[in-house]
């Protein structure tokens, strides 16, 4: 049975690039062995395009959570300084929304909002680039990074989340901080690296372009809000916020779905797993092995994708025991 067109696409991110390789090495003599894989690998992509149908129907809540929060996000500046929302209600709500944002951005990144040619083109960019705001991370660069992320998931060199690679929680929360310092081995320049040197692709530096921009500006209006008197404000609403954000992100959807970094294989890069941030705050991502397979599938249908995953999967040596 052949996969849908837009599963199909998913080979340029990488999702499914080894898709069409074994599982697992096969000697010549195991020619029946060989047959199963091959008619799992089948039933798999079946199973995918039900649920790639199903959430091609059900893309428009992205978008329109996305405009809706980008509105609500910045009106508690104005709501904030007028005393209107007290900053702590602030603090949280912004935190909620820029998480939310990422997943939503993340979403985008993998066209699942709307793929090229397509009318739906121009809202799969609106909603990458507004959800990704907050988080001072232009979409140009988010969409990229993440995409090498999917071809070279746990390459030391290759992959750009590779720098999220700790060996507990708790060292995982350190690294978040770690990774954003002004060191060779931050994160920062690990995609420096990624981009300029083993890409140099006109995309890949421009989008090095728009983050050192987006990042020049975030500092020149955090200063900005600083000065005029509204150094607390911006410090709940945005900065804290931010950084509370990213600490639920790096941690929470990079770290846990992929640990211990090692695995580079189509079932072994990422696991099935329990979140330690709860099933409410890791909205989806304990699925992470099925977005890894299918990355098209909107990440709320991940975890009945993979419950109905189990049998092949469970077959391939995936560990469903945390779940």
């Amino acid at each position: 049975m052949n996969a849908a067109p837009g599963l199909d696409a998913f080979v340029q991110d990488g999702g499914a690039a080894r898709t069409t390789r074994p599982a697992m090495p096969l000697p010549a003599s195991q020619a029946l062995d060989r047959h199963v894989r091959r008619d799992s690998l089948q039933q798999e992509r079946a199973i995918a395009r039900k649920f790639y149908e199903l959430g091609q129907r059900q893309t428009w809540p992205y978008v329109a959570a996305t405009i809706l929060g980008f509105i609500g996000w910045v009106a508690l500046f104005p709501l904030t300084i007028w005393h209107i929302v007290p900053l702590w209600a602030a603090c949280v709500l912004s935190t909620l929304a820029i998480i939310t944002g990422w997943l939503i951005a993340h979403e985008a990144m993998h066209d699942t909002l709307g793929r090229k040619g397509t009318r739906r083109r121009f809202w799969n960019e609106l909603t990458g680039w507004l959800a990704l705001f907050p988080l001072l991370f232009p979409f140009s660069i988010g969409r990229i990074t993440h995409l090498q992320h999917h071809l070279h998931c746990n390459d030391p060199l290759r992959d750009p989340d590779q720098p999220d690679n700790a060996p507990s929680f708790g060292a995982a929360i350190v690294k978040v901080w770690l990774n954003r310092q002004p060191n060779p081995n931050a994160q920062f320049h690990h995609v420096r690296r990624v981009l300029l040197e083993q890409l140099g692709t006109p995309e890949a530096k421009a989008a090095y372009r728009d983050a050192v921009l987006v990042q020049l500006a975030g500092t020149a209006f955090f200063i900005g809000m600083a000065l005029s008197g509204h150094a607390l404000a911006v410090a709940l609403v945005w900065w804290l916020p931010r950084w509370l954000a990213l600490v639920q992100i790096r941690v929470g959807f990079s770290w846990e779905p992929h640990h211990p970094h090692t695995g580079t294989g189509r079932y072994t890069s990422t696991r099935v797993f329990r979140s330690r941030f709860g099933r409410f705050l890791s909205m989806g991502i304990e699925g992470h092995l099925a977005h890894h397979l299918y990355p098209n599938v909107p990440m709320h249908l991940t975890r009945p994708m993979l419950v109905e995953l189990r049998p092949m999967l469970e077959a391939r040596g995936v560990d469903y025991s945390a779940i």
